[in-house]
């Protein structure tokens, strides 16, 4: 495997997983400030969030290119993240209304889901090359 793919693993596995850990401590605060039914939706929102991202950064680190699916996986989810984050603050959701708060651990995790996504696709477009260095 070249040391370019082994590279963008890496950097894939490690926005994952601090993507999972901002999504918990975004949960735990979150948790902390309110226990209104808008509050508890975004706690367990950001919770299921970060428990999503968990297991696919393990799964990143046991693949090395075994398997697309833990980089399919994670750019959807990343994109749906960005999608609903984007909807949160153009529409009125129900129960949560429209959120007018834009804050840096907002910005912090929209960045790296981005990234993953990005680097997520850069891995998948040269896959078919590096399985056949491979072997």
């Amino acid at each position: 495997m070249k040391r370019s793919a082994q590279q963008f693993i890496l950097i894939a596995t490690v926005l994952v997983l601090a993507n999972s850990g901002i999504y918990f401590v975004t949960a735990y605060s979150q948790m902390q400030e309110s226990s209104d039914i808008g509050s508890q939706i975004q706690t367990m929102t950001f919770t299921t969030a970060a428990v999503s991202y968990l297991p696919l950064g393990i799964w990143m680190i046991k693949n090395n290119l075994h398997s697309r699916a833990p980089y399919v996986i994670a750019s959807m989810i990343s994109i749906a993240l960005i999608g609903l984050y984007v909807a949160s603050r153009t529409t009125s959701l129900p129960i949560v209304g429209v959120q007018g708060d834009v804050g840096i651990v907002d910005i912090l995790c929209k960045v790296t889901q981005g990234a993953i996504v990005v680097v997520s696709l850069l891995l998948l477009r040269n896959w078919n090359k590096e399985k056949i260095e491979a072997k």
